[in-house]
C-alpha cells in the first residue's frame, strides 16, 4: 500500500492509501473462499458449492465485506505510520474499478506536536477542613428535619413551617406572566406549598419564602423580589418584581426528640454512636472535597502552559455532550424549551469552551499514561465499572457488556490514574 498525506487543517489530514489491483483481487478472493466454506446452496453439501456459483450468488455481500476489509486494513496501515498520531477517524471512502488499483481516502483528526511541561514538578496540597461539634449538630438537625411531622396551626408561621399560599407577581405594574411569558410558576400560583424562611435553592422565590415567617392563615402581604442578573430566564434577569401573597394554611413543624429512640430510628443504638457516625461521614465528605479540589488545581497547572490546536471531531463531540448536560440542567431548573432555544448560542459557547479543556486534558493525560507505561489492573477496571454503574443507576453487568461504554469507562479510569501519577510526582506504580 502507498500512503499520501495532505494537511487539511492543523489537526486534520486527508490520507490517500493506494491498494494495488493484485492485492485487492487477493483480498476479494479470500472473502469469496470464506463465503464458499459457509455457503448452503441447493444441490451441494455445505461448503462444497463451486466458487464461481458462490461469487455470483453472494456478489453484493462479498463486495461489501471486501470493501470493509480493505478500509480496515488501510486504516490500520495509516495508524502505524509514524508521520501521524491519529486521534479519531472522521470519514472513510473507497474508489476503484474491478481489475484496477483501489484508492482509499480517509479524513482523520490528529494530535498536533506539543511539548509536555515538567509535570513532575507539580505540587498541590489542599487542607482538609476540620469537622466541628457545630457541624455535627447541624447535620443531625438536618436528619431530624427530614423526619419532622407537620400539623395544621392557627398561629403565625415559624422558620421551617410549611405554608400553603397563592401569589401573583408584577414587573413595573405589568403582570409578570405577560412580561415574561416563560416564567411559569415564577409568575403566579394558586395553592402552592413553600417552606417558611427557606433560603437558596430550597426556595422557589427566596424573598417570598422569607416573608412567610410570621404570617398566619388568612394573612396577605406584598413582597418585593429582585431576580439575579444571571437568572436562567433571560426575561427575568436583573428585574425587580412585586408579589401579592395570600396565606391559606400553616402547618407547623415538629422535630423528633433528640433521644435514643431517634438514634435507633436512623440505625444506631445511642446518641453518642449517632454523633460519631455523623462525624465520620462529614470527615469523609471533606476529604473527598479536598481531594477533588487538589486534582482540579493539579490539572489546571498541567494545562496552563499548553496552547495547541485541538482535534475538531473531539471538540464537537464533547461540545454536544456538554450542551445536552447544560440544557437538561436548565430544564430541570424550570426553564422552558422556548427560553432554552433563546439562549442556545450562549449555552453552545459555554459548552465548547468547557469541551476544549476536557479534550486537552484527555490528550495530555493520555500521553503521560503512554510515556509512563501506565495500565489498569482488572481490579481497577472492575472498580471503575462499579462506580459508573452506581452513578448511572445501571446494572454493572449491563455496562460490562456494552463495548462502547466499557471503552469510555476504561479510558477515563486510565486518565484518572495518569493524574494520580502526576500528583505523585511520577513515583506511583507504573504497571497494574
Amino acid at each position: 500500500m502507498n500512503i499520501q498525506i495532505k494537511e487539511s487543517s492543523p489537526t486534520r489530514r486527508t490520507v490517500t492509501v493506494t491498494v494495488p489491483a493484485a492485492q485487492a483481487a487477493e483480498g476479494r478472493k479470500a472473502v469469496t473462499l470464506q463465503f464458499a466454506r459457509q455457503a448452503r446452496l441447493p444441490g451441494f453439501r455445505p461448503g462444497k458449492a463451486p466458487e464461481g456459483m458462490v461469487a455470483a450468488r453472494f456478489a453484493k455481500d462479498i463486495e461489501a465485506e471486501s470493501r470493509q476489509r480493505l478500509l480496515s486494513e488501510g486504516y490500520e496501515k495509516l495508524r502505524a505510520d509514524d508521520k501521524l498520531e491519529v486521534f479519531a477517524l472522521v470519514s472513510a471512502d473507497q474508489a476503484g474499478e474491478p481489475g484496477k488499483d483501489v484508492t482509499l481516502t480517509f479524513e482523520v483528526d490528529v494530535i498536533p506536536s506539543y511539548t509536555l511541561p515538567d509535570w513532575r514538578a507539580i505540587k498541590v496540597e489542599v487542607a482538609v477542613e476540620a469537622v466541628t461539634e457545630e457541624d455535627v449538630a447541624r447535620r443531625i438537625d438536618e436528619v431530624r428535619s427530614q423526619k419532622a411531622s407537620y400539623a395544621v396551626s392557627e398561629g403565625p408561621a415559624a422558620k421551617g413551617d410549611y405554608v400553603r399560599l397563592s401569589y401573583a407577581g408584577t414587573i413595573d405594574g405589568k403582570d409578570l406572566a405577560e412580561a415574561a411569558p416563560d416564567a411559569g410558576i415564577l409568575a403566579k400560583s394558586d395553592g402552592a406549598w413553600e417552606e417558611a424562611g427557606a433560603e437558596g435553592d430550597l426556595a422557589l422565590i427566596p424573598s417570598v419564602a422569607k416573608a412567610l415567617v410570621g404570617l398566619k392563615a388568612g394573612d396577605a402581604a406584598t413582597v418585593d423580589h429582585s431576580f439575579p442578573a444571571d437568572h436562567a430566564q433571560e426575561a427575568l434577569r436583573g428585574k425587580a418584581a412585586r408579589y401579592a401573597v395570600t396565606v391559606s394554611e400553616v402547618r407547623s413543624r415538629k422535630l423528633p426528640e433528640l433521644d435514643e429512640a431517634f438514634a435507633k430510628s436512623v440505625g444506631v443504638e445511642t446518641l453518642d454512636q449517632l454523633r460519631e457516625q455523623v462525624r465520620k461521614g462529614l470527615e469523609g465528605q471533606r476529604r473527598a472535597q479536598a481531594e477533588n479540589k487538589r486534582r482540579e488545581q493539579a490539572l489546571d497547572l498541567l494545562l496552563k502552559p499548553l496552547d495547541f490546536p485541538l482535534p475538531e471531531s473531539a471538540v464537537e463531540r464533547e461540545s454536544y455532550d456538554l450542551f445536552m448536560e447544560y440544557a437538561n440542567l436548565r430544564l430541570r431548573g424550570g426553564a422552558s424549551p422556548e427560553a432554552l432555544e433563546k439562549d442556545r448560542e450562549q449555552i453552545l459557547a459555554d459548552a465548547r469552551k468547557a469541551a476544549g479543556t476536557r479534550v486537552r486534558s484527555q490528550i495530555v493525560l493520555s500521553r503521560i499514561a503512554k510515556e509512563e507505561k501506565l495500565s489498569l489492573t482488572q481490579e481497577e477496571l472492575g472498580s471503575a465499572v462499579m462506580r459508573a454503574a452506581y452513578a448511572s443507576r445501571t446494572p454493572p453487568e449491563k455496562l460490562a457488556k456494552d463495548r462502547d461504554q466499557l471503552r469510555l469507562i476504561q479510558r477515563d479510569a486510565l486518565l484518572n490514574k495518569a493524574l494520580d501519577h502526576v500528583l505523585a510526582g511520577g513515583q506511583a506504580a507504573k504497571q497494574g
